[in-house]
């Protein structure tokens, strides 16, 4: 090794080393002792003693340490510094064109998608793919990214999307972060976009797979994704099914909001009384829990409206009647229910108001 590229190795390791210890609003001399090592040995200086490998390691720490300055300046400022910006994408560029290392094209992207060049930031994501084939990490964020931007008409974008989807199922199918991140986009996506619907199931069920009991990394995470899975079998009108899977989401310890799926099955397969006991333990995990009164409300008049088609009117008032100011907060689709209880229960009112004055600052 030639005495002046092991100069630059040792450079390097200092500012790496410096940089772990400096907050990124610091970073002001690490940037400058950065591209003072770029004018010594990049282009214009000794650039082909060093070997592309090192000197394309000084480019790429050159922009990661503007990228992450600007990161910092950006959520304190909310503004942007162009200048730092177009400097960090050369230096990125430069160490792409020097080494292709998946590392660099990588953290090209995150910085293109940062900065809000959507288009730059696939077309470098595509060019590393058409190069090395890709990784299943780099293929998974290039399909997530993709369908993230992809117009619900533009059918060439959304199959390309679920091209390299497939291929980094195929060679990593264990991997849950590709089902997960695709997953984050198939969410939405689906409702403007049916045709995705099989990629949602396939991602919720792997998800599923991959969060049983016997994979524990993910297993605080099983009960929520068996409450969506029941979600997408809800927006198929298959309701026993998504009520079957909603079940299991709660015997798996999933959120408490899990309770709402459940009672809206219930009540929209007219089955009210199996969706009572389910209202009083939602009411039970949000009664005394600050800014959940819209939440609240709407579980209330939900009891409510299932205790008036079991033909139990005095439960149904007490319910219906829970909150002061009812009218303005009562869900439109029980309002005239609501108004008939309300104009025959005006004495039952001032009852049920001290008696939840009570409940209220008992929790």
């Amino acid at each position: 090794m030639n005495q002046e590229k092991q100069l630059l190795e040792q450079a390097l390791s200092e500012l790496q080393a410096r940089r772990e210890n400096t907050d990124r609003e610091a970073y002001g001399p690490l940037i400058e002792g950065a591209e003072a090592l770029i004018q010594k040995y990049g282009a214009g200086g000794a650039g082909t003693k060093m070997g592309d490998e090192t000197l394309a390691a000084l480019y790429f720490l050159t922009a990661e340490l503007l990228f992450e300055k600007d990161l910092a300046t950006r959520k304190a400022t909310r503004g942007k510094n162009f200048e730092n910006e177009a400097k960090a994408l050369e230096y990125y560029n430069k160490a792409v064109a020097l080494q292709d290392k998946e590392e660099y094209s990588y953290e090209l992207w995150n910085f293109l998608s940062s900065a809000g060049h959507k288009e730059e930031g696939i077309a470098a994501l595509e060019r590393f793919i058409e190069r090395m084939g890709g990784t299943a990490k780099v293929l998974s964020r290039a399909a997530e990214y993709i369908l993230m931007y992809a117009d619900s008409e533009d059918t060439g974008a959304i199959q390309k999307s679920l091209d390299y989807f497939y291929r980094a199922v195929e060679m990593e199918p264990d991997r849950y972060e590709t089902y997960w991140a695709y997953w984050t986009d198939l969410e939405e996506a689906v409702d403007v976009c049916p045709r995705l619907m099989k990629e949602a199931f396939f991602c919720l069920e792997e998800l599923i797979r991959l969060s049983l009991p016997e994979n524990a990394e993910n297993h605080d995470t099983l009960g929520n994704r068996y409450f969506e899975l029941a979600g997408l079998y809800n927006k198929q009108q298959e309701y026993e099914k998504a009520l079957e899977v909603g079940k299991k989401g709660l015997a798996a310890g999933g959120a408490d909001w899990g309770y709402d799926i459940l009672i809206e099955l219930l009540i929209g397969m007219n089955r009210f009384e199996e969706a009572v006991p389910y209202c009083h333990n939602r009411i039970e995990s949000l009664i005394g829990r600050p800014g959940t009164e819209p939440s609240l409300a709407r579980v209330f008049f939900r009891l409510a409206h299932c205790y008036h088609m079991i033909n139990q009117p005095a439960q149904a008032e007490k319910f219906y009647l829970a909150f002061e100011n009812g009218q303005d907060i009562v869900p439109s689709e029980y309002r005239d229910e609501y108004l008939l209880y309300y104009k025959n229960s005006r004495k039952l009112w001032e009852r049920i108001k001290r008696w939840f004055r009570r409940w209220f600052r008992r929790g």
